[in-house]
């Protein structure tokens, strides 16, 4: 299976801070805490790019306005997702 096989449909980190309005520092915070659920479905193509699955926007808007609205800590939205 060729890179761009791969990566079909999927968002290079750029895309996916625009998409979802959240900065990509705070995207890759997220991810190095794990608030992101299963990341299986990132296709990391060198050690300094990857591509992430769309329903990730969807995620990372939702890790965001747990923070912002009910001041959770990202710990707390950690078991929050991974239950879900």
């Amino acid at each position: 299976m060729s890179i761009a096989q791969s990566t079909d449909g999927l968002l290079k980190m750029s895309d996916l801070a625009e998409r979802s309005g959240v900065s990509a520092g705070t995207i890759k915070h997220y991810l190095r805490e794990g608030v992101l659920g299963d990341e299986s479905g990132i296709v990391r193509t060198s050690r300094n790019m990857a591509w992430y699955p769309p329903e990730f926007v969807d995620r990372v808007r939702l890790v965001k306005r747990l923070q912002e609205e009910r001041f959770m800590p990202l710990r707390v939205i950690k078991g929050v997702m991974d239950r879900g």
